[in-house]
């Protein structure tokens, strides 16, 4: 009988862990994921195909697709271990990250070599150009199909990667996505007295749910336009979003990121940043769509 009691208790204490347990960090909130795929599809050229420019509330929805996938609700964790990587870069100085290869694997035996453990730092720039490689080879698929009765089936998958890339996109267009500082000033350095409060949950979701609105930030978003180098380009966009980083801490200082922050610079602070998200992923999408036209290994 106590036994049973024991193992009830314990039964209860597990699902009561998983009631009250905070929910993975999920840059922008389901909102801002969802606003930044929409604001990207709206700003695409008039060659791209026009099934994809028809998609943007299948590419809206996708947004806060990989996010779903790490409930803390599900049995095994195994999937929510493999991903969160996926969702960060963990720079400490920009020129410690000059000059990456583009295959994750080179990447992380170079920061094993380094004391480093790959998963601690973060996958994101490979999650942005894998993501993006996917879409391209399944744009070069939809223009020339072994059978074209399936470029139904092509362009089906073609929206679902490119939704999902939006969110690892949009995730490195949030600064404290792309830091060591990512949940309050983590060094020991800090003559700024940027505060150690947890701040990463309050400014974007708690903040962008309650003061921000997809009209805020969408006219700031150009059309497409072609990359020149995928991945050097996406780096330079890592770093800068790095290179925003104390700019947020410092906005901390003059209106706390929360619900209640009505602040005019935080506003433009955080819609500058959407924006950023926003034309980062319509570029990538675009540039995977021109592309694909050229031959395979040239």
């Amino acid at each position: 009988m106590k036994n049973r009691r024991a193992i009830a208790v314990l039964f209860f204490l597990l699902i009561l862990s998983f009631i009250i347990a905070p929910s993975p960090t999920n840059a922008w909130g389901d909102e801002g994921h969802r606003w930044i795929n929409r604001a990207a599809a709206e700003k695409m050229p008039d060659d791209m195909p026009a099934f994809f420019k028809l998609a943007s509330a299948r590419l809206s929805f996708l947004g806060p697709e990989p996010d779903r996938w790490r409930d803390r609700i599900e049995l095994y964790r195994a999937l929510n271990e493999a991903q969160s990587p996926d969702h960060f870069i963990d720079i400490d100085k920009p020129e410690n990250f000059q000059s990456l290869p583009d295959n994750r694997y080179l990447y992380s035996e170079w920061l094993r070599a380094s004391g480093k453990d790959p998963k601690d730092i973060g996958f994101l720039p490979y999650s942005i150009l894998e993501g993006y490689q996917r879409i391209q080879v399944l744009f070069r698929m939809w223009r020339d199909p072994r059978n074209s009765s399936e470029r139904d089936q092509i362009e089906q998958n073609i929206i679902y990667y490119a939704g999902v890339l939006g969110h690892y996109v949009a995730d490195g267009a949030q600064p404290l996505h792309t830091t060591i500082h990512f949940d309050g000033w983590s060094s020991s350095t800090n003559p700024d007295l940027f505060t150690r409060e947890h701040l990463h949950s309050r400014f974007e979701s708690e903040y962008v749910r309650s003061q921000i609105k997809p009209e805020d930030f969408s006219p700031q978003v150009k059309p497409a336009r072609k990359l020149n180098d995928v991945f050097a380009d996406t780096m330079k966009f890592l770093f800068d979003s790095n290179s925003q980083v104390a700019e947020l801490y410092r906005l901390e200082k003059t209106a706390r990121w929360d619900q209640n922050n009505r602040n005019a610079q935080s506003k433009q602070f955080v819609t500058a940043r959407l924006a950023a998200g926003a034309q980062m992923l319509a570029n990538l999408w675009y540039t995977a769509w021109t592309d694909s036209a050229a031959v395979q290994g040239q």
